[in-house]
């Protein structure tokens, strides 16, 4: 074992996690840690790929981004719109754009008389 490190944790699958305890040491995402030689958290910490060691670069992962259309359903997920729209869907209707909900409110109406 050589001396002591400087260590940053990059994060980990959950993004809204911004800070991580290894024993006694915490962690801020992207802010840099001293990890004294000894540390019972030393070998964990510098083999986990989810922390940058001394100088090492981070290494860049591809991340599979939703599309527009995927972030704008989603962000309806659990709505009155989201339930119309699906509800037209089931018959048939086509939406497009983004309609109001009073506007597929009314579709909705004029679809079940």
């Amino acid at each position: 074992m050589s001396g002591a490190f400087k260590a940053v944790w990059l994060g980990d699958e959950d993004p809204a996690s911004q800070v991580v305890r290894m024993g006694d040491l915490v962690f801020v995402k992207g802010q840099s840690v001293t990890v004294p030689k000894g540390h019972a958290m030393y070998d964990a910490i510098h083999g986990n790929p989810t922390f940058a060691v001394d100088n090492a670069k981070a290494e860049t992962v591809e991340v599979d981004e939703p599309s527009e259309d995927e972030q704008r359903e989603r962000a309806e997920e659990g709505t009155e719109k989201a339930a119309i729209k699906t509800e037209l869907r089931k018959l048939g209707i086509v939406i497009q754009g983004n309609p109001s909900l009073d506007t597929l409110r009314g579709k909705l109406a004029d679809a079940t008389k």
